[in-house]
Formats: C-alpha cells, sequence, structure tokens
C-alpha cells in the first residue's frame, strides 16, 4: 500500500486503529540531510514498559502502568522515484484488550478541537470564563462530558 505523504498514512492507520479500538502514536522517524522523512513508525499507545521509580523513595501516588509491550506497528518507507511512501512493516497483534466502540472517540489519538469549539473556547475566554469552565459549560450544552470528544488537558 502507498501513501503520497506520511501525514496521509498517519490519517489512515489512525482510522484502523479507531476502528479496531487502540490508540496510536508516532513514535520514530529517520530523515535524509535535506530534512525529507525517509522512514516512520507508527505504534499503539501501549508499545513499551513502564519505567520502574529509581530512588528509594516512595512517590506520593503511584500511576497504573499502562504499557503492555504490544507490538502493534506500521513502518512507512519513502520509495525515492515516486515519493511516494510503501508500507514497509505491518503488525496487526495486540496483547491487550481494545476499547469498544462508544469510548473509541476519547482515546489519546482520537481526540480532536474543532475549528467551532476551538473558536467557542476563545469567545468564552474573552467573556471571563476559565479553560475548565468553558470545557465544562460545551459538556452541558451537548448533553454530557463524553459527548464533548475532548478533554480539558487538550485545551491547554
Amino acid at each position: 500500500m502507498e501513501f503520497n505523504s506520511e501525514e496521509d498514512a498517519y490519517k489512515f492507520y489512525n482510522k484502523y486503529a479507531f476502528k479496531m479500538g487502540f490508540s496510536v502514536h508516532k513514535d520514530y522517524l529517520n530523515k535524509d540531510k535535506d530534512g525529507v522523512t525517509t522512514s516512520r513508525r507508527y505504534s499503539c499507545c501501549k508499545e513499551g514498559v513502564t519505567r520502574k521509580y529509581e530512588s528509594d523513595v516512595m512517590p506520593k501516588r503511584t500511576r497504573v502502568l499502562t504499557k503492555t509491550r504490544c507490538g502493534a506497528k506500521m513502518v512507512i518507507v519513502l520509495l525515492r522515484g515516486t515519493m511516494k511512501y510503501r508500507v514497509h512493516d505491518l503488525v496487526l497483534e495486540y496483547n491487550h484488550e481494545l476499547h469498544i466502540a462508544q469510548c473509541s472517540h476519547m482515546m489519546p489519538s482520537q481526540r480532536k478541537v474543532s475549528e467551532a469549539q476551538g473558536f467557542q473556547v476563545e469567545i468564552s475566554e474573552d467573556a471571563g470564563l476559565s479553560l475548565k469552565q468553558s470545557h465544562e459549560f460545551m459538556g452541558k450544552e451537548i448533553g454530557g462530558m463524553g459527548n464533548v470528544g475532548y478533554t480539558w488537558d487538550d485545551l491547554k
């Protein structure tokens, strides 16, 4: 499969991830001396392992372990002749539970603040509302926080 740009490849893999129920992050990329991306890897957000605390002091709050060494990934490489990106490696095996369709829109790679929502936040800020108050107002306006499509942290 070939793509015209690395962004097209990301959109394709992110759409696939949404339908399957996992979240994607842009893992690594290689560039040539001219700054053109020659290869890129998109991985499941649960790829890798959580680091252990290195000091002897226990933290005040421990975090939930979210990394499961999931191997799901898509690697694309640039074909110099056509200047298109081709899928070089594709792994579709997951070692964790996938999200259900009703929750998929709130995964990190799926949350988006639309232009209209961003404009409404700017108007709310001009009126003296904080970002959190603006986010809560939007949630009430459209029938619940789950329908907003992004979290308060996405506004920062």
